[in-house]
Parts: structure tokens; sequence; C-alpha cells
């Protein structure tokens, strides 16, 4: 899913060095990160395919 930091107090790493996220920092991960609950909001959320649903199409 696609994440977009809306609060300040989001910390992770760009360019190999541990940083505040800047407030308006998209980012994609596949779950949000508990200490972000609350800071952050989804842009895009990614609909994962079973491999059931794959034989489904078929």
């Amino acid at each position: 899913m696609k994440l977009r930091v809306t609060h300040r107090g989001c910390y992770g790493r760009i360019d190999g060095e541990v940083v505040e996220l800047p407030v308006g920092h998209e980012f994609v991960a596949k779950d949000i990160p508990p200490a972000f609950v609350g800071r952050v909001i989804i842009l895009e959320q990614q609909s994962v395919e079973t491999k059931e649903d794959k034989k489904k199409k078929r």
C-alpha cells in the first residue's frame, strides 16, 4: 500500500540514514507500522490475489 505522512513523529531510512520523515513524504509498505498509526494516510491499497483467485480466473 502507498502511504503519506500527515503528522510529525515518523522515523525511517532515507538514503541510508535514519531521519524524521517529512510531512507529505510518500512511501510504500506492506502494512502500516504500529508507530505510524494516526500519522499516515493510505493513498493506494493494492489488492492481493491469492493462488485460489488466480485459478478461478483461468
